[in-house]
């Protein structure tokens, strides 16, 4: 488990973590905390970074300078720990005392345990005089938090080590539940040896739950004759459910032919599918099988079916029910026995109940429905995937295969791959492109959008190097966005930024950013 990625989403699901947590809170108002070994924090809702339990924490968390130093805190505390194996209590900058402990899994350490926000009873007057000092200087209108200052948990001797005992509980308790994976995932690999794994159905590759219920229901439908919708975003490989269908099928031995539907309009698309004879129209100069006719005896798979007219899905739903057909221009009724796998990225039910598609031909496709899981959904099989990019690109250029770095993998599992398998596989062409003669792999070749994935997290944040310059960063980034948003209005922008007009100007001059009108 030791050389995996850290399953923090999984922590609050145990139920002795999650009464840990809450003890802690109830008790001290410390809200405990994880950062995985780069000082991010893990395992957190978005959009509640520290999710502090005492109001003076929450109004700090609440302000971008305060926020700024939080995540600092995260960060320098997670790099205090790394040498240390013993709980740890320190100070940060605002006054508040901090409880740290790291996580060593297997030896390597993954991450921290972390919790702030009470004050230790030794260093009371001196943390209460620092944390009113910070108050009075960046919160001078909330006189609020001044009088919650007395109210602040202060720990003793002992419930300090009643605190440290509780969040080396915690640490074990994520100690237990990577040592039962590590032990599930021998099971599983004793296992794969006696009955092998399905790494994929034909063409498809994946070993994750999704996919594998995939393989089972394709394996069920295989050899009927029965209409399959498949559904699923753009680059998740509809087409290849679809031959894997038909290759897999008592029909394997007879053509399997593809129309996108939404190529086509709705002229070209009905003599696409049915055919047409001399004459029927301007540049008919002779008959022509349409696809219907073409696959009898086999599959016939439309794609992009959600993009058909009206008309068009009148005549469709014809050949489905009574598997007739009527060439353009022709009044001669054919037959074709062909089987017809349809694929949308498209939710037709909401069309239907918008009038966009017809309910009876919906549900005469949709007999059996396919919905093939995002990559987003199944970040396990990217290791597979990645793998057999590389292999085939080795093939086709033939050159050595290339060899991914542990950080580049790393930036391709955080992606949300909108693109999914079909962005994956360029995104794999490209590193192996621009990595030239080079067979190793890293980072750097990766695209912006996927190398900036972690910075795209906190927007506007930078989250290396110094403090200050990072905070600067920010006010830079805010007023540039807020005078391109106001139309350059700048009293208008500092009653939004809550500073004097003159405080912009001067801000604006100080960042040397390009003066496109006055107001």
């Amino acid at each position: 488990m030791a050389n995996e990625k850290v399953r923090w989403e999984d922590f609050d699901k145990i139920h002795v973590i999650r009464k840990l947590k809450e003890i802690i809170g109830n008790w001290w108002q410390v809200q405990i905390n994880f950062t995985d070994k780069k000082g991010f924090l893990r395992g957190v809702p978005e959009g509640k970074f520290f999710n502090p339990l005492n109001p003076i924490c929450q109004a700090i968390v609440a302000d971008d300078k305060g926020f700024a130093k939080r995540v600092a805190t995260a960060r320098q505390t997670t790099v205090e720990s790394m040498s240390s194996k013993k709980p740890r209590i320190t100070r940060d900058a605002t006054g508040f005392s901090i409880i740290s402990l790291p996580i060593q899994v297997n030896g390597i350490f993954m991450g921290t345990v972390f919790g702030d926000g009470f004050i230790a009873v030794d260093s009371a007057a001196e943390q209460k005089a620092i944390i009113r000092s910070y108050l009075e200087r960046d919160f001078p209108d909330r006189k609020d938090l001044l009088d919650r200052i007395d109210s602040l948990p202060v720990l003793s001797e002992k419930e300090l080590r009643y605190l440290t005992e509780l969040v080396t509980l915690v640490v074990d308790e994520i100690l237990v539940m990577h040592k039962f994976l590590d032990d599930e995932k021998s099971r599983v690999n004793e296992l794969s040896k006696e009955l092998g794994v399905r790494y994929g159905f034909d063409q498809m590759i994946g070993k994750s739950l999704p996919m594998q219920n995939l393989y089972r229901l394709l394996e069920r439908i295989c050899d009927s004759d029965a209409t399959v919708l498949v559904q699923g975003s753009n680059g998740t490989g509809k087409e290849l459910i679809a031959k894997a269908l038909h290759y897999n099928s008592k029909r394997k031995n007879k053509k399997f032919l593809v129309v996108n539907c939404g190529a086509f309009n709705e002229n070209l698309l009905e003599s696409e599918l049915f055919g047409h004879v001399k004459g029927a129209f301007t540049g008919a100069v002779k008959d022509k099988k349409g696809l219907f006719e073409a696959a009898d005896g086999g599959t016939l798979f439309l794609d992009e079916i959600g993009d058909t007219s009206m008309q068009m899905q009148v005549k469709l739903l014809r050949v489905l029910q009574e598997g007739t057909f009527t060439p353009v221009g022709s009044t001669e009724v054919r037959k074709s026995s062909v089987r017809v796998l349809a694929a949308t990225n498209k939710n037709l039910g909401e069309m239907v109940k918008t009038g966009e598609f017809r309910e009876d031909l919906y549900y005469r496709l949709n007999v059996i429905n396919v919905l093939v899981p995002m990559l987003k959904d199944r970040k396990e099989d990217i290791v597979l995937l990645v793998d057999h990019f590389l292999e085939k690109y080795a093939k086709t250029s033939k050159t050595p295969k290339k060899i991914l770095s542990k950080s580049c993998l790393e930036k391709l599992m955080d992606h949300e791959w909108p693109g999914n398998v079909r962005e994956l596989e360029n995104e794999v062409e490209r590193l192996c492109v621009l990595a030239g003669e080079s067979t190793d792999l890293n980072e750097d070749y990766l695209s912006p959008r996927i190398k900036e994935a972690t910075t795209k997290k906190y927007p506007g944040l930078r989250v290396n190097g110094n403090l200050k310059d990072s905070l600067e960063s920010l006010e830079k980034q805010m007023i540039l966005e807020g005078l391109d948003r106001t139309g350059w209005n700048k009293s208008r922008l500092a009653k939004e930024l809550g500073i004097s007009r003159a405080g912009l100007i001067t801000k604006v001059n100080k960042y040397g950013l390009e003066k496109r009108g006055s107001s």
